[in-house]
């Protein structure tokens, strides 16, 4: 905002003076361009307009009414924004022809009561007048020190491209002539989940974004593509582009017009955030935008766990002896591509025999969305595996870097699944918060003693016979103590369930399952039994 004169007279080195206006009050909001000093009285023609003049009157001793007046006129017709006179040196009181003159032809006229150093009320204005013009040139200096930091430290033009999103605080794209996105996002892309069925935006027309800013890039004299900044133009923005769009060019002829594909690049991201092969999270935070994932404020990240499942025909408690086979390449395809019609944008990779997934998400919609991509990843696999799928999902965290913890709760609570609810397709991590804290417990001789107390009778029962009561009285309540839904779970005849049932019943003293505290008990000793036939190395 432009100093006015009134902003002048506020500043606390002027105030000391006592400054009074006495002529042109009203005119004190006109700007300040500069403010200057002269004791010279013929120097009108060495100003441009805009400026307030400082002056102690000395070039007006012994100067006649009628010259001083032709001073006030000339000073007027040459723009000057405000005259201020300092009384006590030449004059103690200012003549009257001189505020006659200055009413007349609208100049403001400031007195200054006080001695004040003239250098002080210059130096002070002029750093609020050049304020705003040295913040953006340190500013631009500061963007282009970033920018070439980045250029220096980045692992080609992904990586690049979101670094320039990150300085530029939007999304960042780069196309080539022919419309194809070589790093960064896609306009559509911002607003996964939310397109109309059959409708895209090509990647061909960043313009279909409300606001975009974009410059092209030049390699070996020929225009090879574009850098598109998706936000409403600014002064910052046209010093990113400028400052970006030749470094962009640098770094396509350094490592050829095709990089690779930005799904490769996101699998390589997340292999990297897994296994710990970064050096900090603003590296992350870039890669993440040069390939395009990025939040926005209504968004969290999500990690997500697809488990190679073992064989369907495993029995519930038995994952100790089972083996589990390395995920198929069809399975990774399946679930890249579910993953990008579900989310828009998505880290996907193998890792250790399990899929992880890093996507954006609305916190209110986590459970719709996942269940779609359940549905999508199921689809997707019913051709080539036959089998069905498991999701397990983290906690919502607030910035993609922050998927390197939540990718490890995310195979955490995948694994988990698969021992104590194979039957689950999507498993959050909030719904294991019993099973977390009875892990905590699971050698505690109280909870031994708990489990011994609702379960012994059967648990005996079992190791001397091998009937599997313990386990069919787990499937049956697991299936809301539907009979025929149990049956079908643990593969038995119905009337093979009811003797069971019976002698469940029989073992354990008449057992009521309608009653809400007795069931409560059994439920809670059976997580606490399914938690130690999970756990490494047991035997039972």
């Amino acid at each position: 905002m432009a100093l006015s004169v009134a902003d002048l007279l506020a500043l606390p080195v002027v105030a000391r003076a006592r400054p009074e206006v006495v002529s042109g009050s009203r005119l004190t909001e006109r700007p300040v361009r500069w403010v200057h000093t002269s004791e010279i009285y013929d120097i009108a023609p060495l100003l441009k307009g805009g400026e307030v003049l400082l002056t102690t009157g000395l070039g007006l001793v012994a100067v006649a009414p009628e010259a001083r007046r032709r001073y006030i006129a000339t000073l007027a017709r040459a723009g000057v924004a405000a005259l201020v006179l300092e009384l006590g040196r030449t004059f103690s009181t200012v003549p009257d022809d001189i505020v006659a003159e200055a009413r007349r032809v609208d100049l403001p006229l400031v007195l200054l009561h006080g001695v004040v150093p003239f250098v002080d009320v210059s130096e002070a204005a002029h750093t609020l007048i050049l304020g705003d013009e040295l913040t953006a040139l340190r500013a631009t200096d500061s963007m282009r020190d970033e920018l070439l930091q980045a250029f220096g430290s980045s692992r080609g033009l992904i990586e690049f491209v979101g670094a320039v999103g990150a300085i530029a605080r939007c999304p960042a794209a780069v196309y080539t002539t022919g419309g194809e996105l070589i790093a960064g996002s896609a306009p559509d892309e911002e607003t996964p989940g939310e397109r109309v069925a059959g409708a895209s935006v090509s990647p061909a027309e960043p313009s279909a974004v409300r606001h975009t800013v974009e410059t092209r890039i030049t390699v070996s004299g020929e225009d090879w593509g574009r850098l598109v900044l998706q936000a409403a133009e600014t002064p910052r923005l046209r010093v990113v582009m400028a400052a970006a769009a030749p470094l962009i060019a640098i770094e396509v002829q350094r490592y050829g017009a095709s990089p690779a594909h930005r799904s490769v690049a996101g699998a390589e991201l997340l292999r990297d955030m897994v296994t710990g092969r970064y050096l900090s999270t603003a590296e992350l935070t870039s890669r993440a935008g040069g390939v395009g994932m990025t939040l926005r404020p209504d968004q969290r990240a999500i990690a997500l766990c697809v488990p190679n499942r073992p064989h369907p025909s495993r029995a519930p408690g038995a994952a100790a002896s089972v083996s589990v086979s390395s995920p198929t390449t069809s399975i990774l395809i399946a679930a890249r591509a579910a993953a990008t019609r579900v989310f828009g944008v998505a880290l996907v990779a193998d890792y250790e025999g399990d899929i992880l997934i890093g996507a954006a998400v609305r916190p209110r919609e986590v459970r719709t969305v996942l269940d779609q991509f359940a549905d999508e990843l199921r689809r997707e696999l019913r051709s080539t595996t036959g089998g069905g799928v498991l999701v397990g999902a983290s906690p919502l965290v607030e910035s993609v870097s922050a998927l390197v913890s939540a990718c490890a709760q995310a195979r955490e609570t995948a694994r988990m699944a698969l021992r104590l609810t194979p039957s689950a397709t999507v498993v959050l991590a909030a719904d294991f918060a019993l099973y977390q804290l009875l892990m905590s417990l699971v050698d505690d001789e109280t909870l031994e003693q708990f489990v011994t107390d609702q379960l012994g009778e059967l648990l005996e029962h079992d190791a001397r016979t091998g009937a599997a009561l313990v386990l069919t009285l787990d499937s049956y309540l697991a299936a809301g103590m539907s009979k025929t839904r149990a049956a079908e779970t643990l593969g038995i005849r119905r009337q093979t369930l009811y003797s069971r049932l019976a002698r469940i019943s029989a073992l354990l003293g008449g057992l009521d399952l309608e009653n809400r505290e007795r069931r409560t008990a059994l439920d809670l000793a059976l997580v606490s039994w399914r938690l130690r036939l999970a756990a490494p190395g047991s035997s039972h």
